[in-house]
């Protein structure tokens, strides 16, 4: 199956609607991704209808489920899961796509250079000096980043299977099921705030 094809069955099962270019964009991103993916460890998964549910599609299901919002940062974008596709989906939305790994990074300003509304940072979480109203998490640790995103994201959305559970994290999470998985979550919660900048 062309992934164009799987992408578009992907979207209607969501009720996802995307436009013509929208889909063309992705499938450029998915294209570049299993090019890269031959040279350096992007993602295994390249068969395109897997990477159709997987990748993009738990993308667009974030995306589905979140509030219209002015900005979002994906931590350890890695490939560009989710946050890529949910800029694609969201050209009203800046969001920036942090990743710690230079040649990630390089692979990330490839991938959104049809995307206007997107900005690759490359650096860690914590040495990010901007703000998100959310940050999306998927295939981190949130004990790792959490703690970082105080101040500099309002709410989270973490992609994952068990409640995200910190050290001092009191926040509450509620979940809704990941599509086409058993055990696969969407967690949502919102970052304790500790400063002015944070309160509203």
């Amino acid at each position: 199956m062309r992934f164009r094809t799987a992408l578009k069955t992907v979207l209607d099962e969501l009720g996802v609607a995307a436009s013509s270019e929208q889909l063309e964009v992705m499938r450029a991103h998915f294209e570049l991704l299993r090019k890269w993916s031959r040279k350096m460890s992007l993602t295994t998964v390249t068969n395109p209808r897997e990477a159709a549910r997987r990748h993009f599609g738990e993308a667009a299901f974030v995306h589905r489920e979140l509030p219209e919002t002015e900005s979002a940062v994906d931590v350890g974008s890695g490939g560009g899961f989710p946050g890529l596709p949910f800029a694609v989906l969201r050209p009203q939305t800046r969001v920036i796509l942090i990743e710690s790994r230079l040649r990630k990074a390089a692979f990330l300003r490839a991938a959104a250079r049809r995307c206007p509304n997107v900005v690759v940072a490359h650096c860690r979480i914590e040495f990010w000096e901007g703000r998100a109203d959310w940050a999306l998490l998927r295939a981190v640790n949130p004990s790792s980043v959490l703690p970082s995103l105080t101040g500099r994201a309002r709410r989270i959305a973490f992609l994952g299977t068990t409640r995200p559970s910190v050290r001092g994290w009191t926040g509450q999470w509620g979940s809704r099921a990941v599509p086409w998985s058993d055990r696969g979550r969407l967690w949502l919660g919102a970052t304790p705030c500790h400063s002015e900048e944070c309160s509203t």
